[in-house]
């Protein structure tokens, strides 16, 4: 009888454990998705309206997937140009990046309580073009789900992107996007 108690004790707390909480997580446009590049006039910043993420903290796998046509620097022709020339919204719709596995600190982020830094490794696809990439990121764990933020560096020529300059304006090809995104638990 004691052997039984024990046992169901065991399984009891192994439930309720902290590690009980990994899952999957979910989010739609919650939080925010920006971008800056640099022109020999001015710096160009922009965000995406419209975006979905996942991150499954047992796999360790997730992706962001930003709609291209929701993404704005708040200028009407410049975004006519994005949409139409840089980006063809209308043939790639969306950027992903689909994170394939994740490194350093992933115990904290099994537990699915705490703070903790981890690098979310993938591939990210602009237009018809892929690349492996590695972003540094924080993750945080709140009362409703799970926040993560990190910040990339690239060059948009690295992706296939034509150049947008114009006579008077040159768009310099390095760019960043920043994410600071909420999920919730599945």
């Amino acid at each position: 009888m004691f052997k039984t108690f024990s046992f169901l004790s065991l399984l009891a707390s192994a439930a309720f454990s902290p590690l009980a909480q990994a899952g999957t997580y979910k989010g739609n446009s919650a939080g925010t998705v920006t971008f800056h590049n640099t022109a020999s006039l001015h710096g160009i910043e922009g965000k995406a309206k419209s975006f979905s993420t996942s991150l499954d903290t047992d796999a360790l796998k997730g992706s962001l997937v930003v709609q291209t046509k929701s993404m704005t620097t708040a200028l009407g022709p410049r975004d006519t140009k994005m949409h139409e020339f840089c980006l063809e919204s209308d043939k790639f719709s969306t950027i992903t990046f689909s994170v394939n596995s994740i490194e350093g600190g992933v115990e904290g982020l099994k537990t699915g309580a705490g703070t903790g830094s981890v690098v979310l490794k993938g591939s990210l696809k602009i237009r018809d073009t892929s690349k492996n990439v590695s972003i540094p990121a924080t993750y945080s764990f709140t009362d409703s789900g799970l926040a993560l933020s990190g910040k990339h560096d690239f060059k948009w020529t690295d992706f296939n992107v034509p150049d947008p300059s114009i006579f008077i304006s040159t768009l310099y090809p390095d760019m960043s996007v920043e994410f600071n995104v909420n999920l919730k638990s599945e």
